[in-house]
């Protein structure tokens, strides 16, 4: 990435009448969303809260992969769970904190160090989390399947 220039994402967002709301991202089709459940929606569509959780959570994971991609570390699985803690504020509510806890399985133990590095690069350079106010904790478990 060309660190001079600057990149524009787009989506779009609308609702027709009594149809669900639905969003548009650039060259995939139109999912419906809506309010979460805890502020009036009926829990069927996607909501923005739950969208904000998973833009760190999957950014982490895709800039884990660049560098495990960079570290020629080749992996079984990967798996990570976030989880966004939305507090009411004296200015609102707001997210104060996203845990995501990774799990990685390697097949061979002596690329333990390089993971150990590619999460920890992760977590610094993930350009989703370093975006927002609150606090990220990136916690990545490694699992041998031969130890």
């Amino acid at each position: 990435m060309n660190p001079d220039r600057v990149h524009i994402f787009k989506n779009t967002v609308f609702k027709k009448g009594s149809e669900s709301a639905k969003v548009v991202f650039s060259g995939l089709d139109q999912m419906e969303i809506g309010a979460a459940v805890e502020f009036g929606g009926n829990g069927q569509n996607l909501n923005p809260e739950e969208m904000f959780v998973a833009a760190i959570n999957s950014c982490l994971m895709n800039t884990f992969f660049y560098f495990t991609h960079k570290f020629n570390i080749e992996f079984l699985s990967y798996t990570s769970q976030a989880e966004g803690r939305l507090e009411k504020q004296s200015d609102g509510f707001r997210f104060t904190s996203v845990e995501v806890r990774a799990k990685i399985e390697i097949s061979d133990g002596k690329d333990y160090g390089k993971v150990q590095e590619a999460g920890k690069l992760a977590e610094k350079y993930c350009l989703v989390s370093r975006s927002v106010a609150c606090s990220v904790d990136y916690k990545l478990e490694i699992l041998n399947k031969y130890s």
